[in-house]
């Protein structure tokens, strides 16, 4: 039987885990994900200097941040599925005790 304060427990240190994830890595890095949006990506393009100068290269950058972008979802999905199964596992343990 699952007691109820080693569940508690559990979730608590979920909740951290993803509080401190949020806090460290994926607040700095939110704006990857609005680069989907044509009118954010066009925006953030031409803030950069360089990129006023080089006309040419707008579709290079377009390309790497769109890379970076697949990168930084794919690096939280697979935090959020492993911080998700170890929780999972640790539950699945206090339910054996």
């Amino acid at each position: 039987m699952l007691s109820l304060s080693y569940a508690i427990t559990i979730f608590v240190l979920y909740f951290l885990a993803m509080a401190a994830y949020y806090r460290l890595y994926f607040s700095k890095r939110i704006y990857l994900l609005l680069l989907t949006e044509q009118s954010y990506m066009d925006h953030y393009i031409d803030k950069l200097p360089h990129i006023r100068d080089r006309p040419d290269e707008r579709i290079g950058m377009i390309e790497f941040m769109l890379t970076r972008r697949r990168g930084f979802v794919r690096r939280v999905r697979q935090f959020v599925s492993a911080a998700t199964a170890v929780y999972l596992m640790a539950l699945a343990v206090g339910t054996a005790l």
